[in-house]
């Protein structure tokens, strides 16, 4: 059986990032930039108010002014400062002159004429956002790697770069097999349960980016697998997931219909609880997952594995593991294998605290509704105060 970090390592190894394309900026949420983003030009590219009030020269000492305009944002700053004595209306994000200009707040200043101003105290600098005070033109802004979210894509479209190049999705095809599944809105019979396995996988892909380009569900039969198998295949994906099927039951053909299409079988046990019977395989370069068949199985062999093996195809870091405290009176069974225990983790302070959930088996999907985390257990020993978590979504 190979270990789950030798199983790191090999996928590492197997995958390499994706083509590229450039998309718009509506449509890169989540994208992973593959280009380093320079300033074209400096930023701010001039110097602004960063309050609404009045500018006057920086010479001008307090007392009445005379109002002699106003200068709106989007309007090209004045040639100079105004001249002693006098001062223009200026509202926040509006362009300044490059010398000699100061500003007043507009609490600080007090009406005595339509046109007049007394100034209660003398002007400053300190509202005034400097050209290039937060990048120069040519300074890197984001970097080749970076996940694009909210303020990513913000500051990009502030630049102008509104064709970002980005890692393709990658094209995940998932075939589901079991004679006893029936669709989830279907009454099951005697024997018969509902297939979760579908939602489950369709959800964790699209948080992790992914596109679903086929899923169908299967019986047990062999020829109606293969005649399946064949089908995904057709689709040219990057990535195959097979759900169930991957244990040495009469029912268990997974690892033959790979084989039987070409696929070179990596790994076909693992040391991990739950998820010991996982299949990872490769045929150029399509990638296939063989998952156990239990949904909590699912999601622990997805987020272990599946998930690692999507953002090495993006070009991106996996999501690493963070220390944590194991909270008081934490019950944990120690097994031979390494356990990856559904858990809570939650940030409280400057201490990272982590809550094991309780769980039955691998068919148990009620821990997976609170579950934010997988807390690593190490084989045959009991988890110190101090252990490792990987986060599964943000708690």
């Amino acid at each position: 059986m190979i270990s789950v970090a030798e199983l790191w390592t090999l996928l590492d190894s197997l995958a390499s990032p994706l083509p590229c394309e450039r998309i718009p900026l509506s449509s890169a949420d989540r994208r992973v930039l593959r280009e380093t983003i320079l300033a074209p030009e400096d930023q701010p590219p001039f110097d602004r108010s960063a309050i609404d009030g009045y500018l006057v020269h920086a010479d001008q000492p307090a007392g009445l002014v005379t109002l002699t305009g106003t200068i709106t944002p989007g309007s090209p700053a004045p040639a100079s400062a105004p001249a002693l004595g006098t001062a223009l209306r200026i509202l926040t994000g509006s362009a300044l002159p490059s010398s000699d200009a100061a500003l007043i707040m507009q609490e600080d200043t007090a009406p005595t004429s339509s046109n007049q101003l007394q100034l209660l105290q003398p002007p400053s600098t300190r509202h005034i956002r400097r050209r290039a005070s937060q990048a120069r033109a040519g300074d890197a802004l984001l970097s080749s790697g970076q996940s694009l979210r909210a303020g990513a894509l913000a500051l990009l479209a502030s630049v102008g770069a509104t064709t970002p190049l980005v890692t393709r999705r990658p094209r995940v095809a998932h075939l589901i097999t079991g004679g006893e599944l029936v669709p989830p809105e279907t009454l099951p019979a005697q024997g018969q349960i509902r297939d979760s396995n579908s939602t489950l996988i369709a959800a964790l892909l699209c948080d992790s980016n992914s596109d679903l380009i086929w899923q169908q569900r299967v019986g047990d039969s062999r020829p109606a697998a293969s005649d399946a198998l064949a089908a995904a295949l057709a689709t040219s994906p990057d990535i195959l997931l097979i759900s169930g099927g991957a244990s040495v039951g009469d029912h268990d053909h997974t690892a033959a219909l790979l084989a039987a299409q070409g696929f070179t079988i990596h790994c076909a046990k693992v040391a991990s609880r739950p998820g010991k019977p996982f299949i990872a395989a490769s045929r150029g370069d399509c990638l296939a997952f063989g998952l156990p068949g239990n949904p909590l199985s699912h999601f622990v062999c997805f987020h272990l594995f599946v998930k690692r093996l999507l953002a090495r195809l993006a070009g991106a870091a996996p999501v690493a593991l963070v220390h944590a405290k194991l909270a008081p009176n934490s019950a944990l069974r120690p097994d031979p294998r390494e356990t990856w225990w559904p858990c809570l983790w939650a940030d409280e302070g400057t201490t990272r605290r982590v809550l094991p959930l309780p769980w039955r088996d691998s068919s148990d999907l009620t821990v997976l509704g609170a579950a934010t985390g997988l807390l690593r257990v190490p084989a045959t020993t009991e988890a110190g105060t101090e252990v490792e978590v990987l986060p599964c979504q943000c708690p």
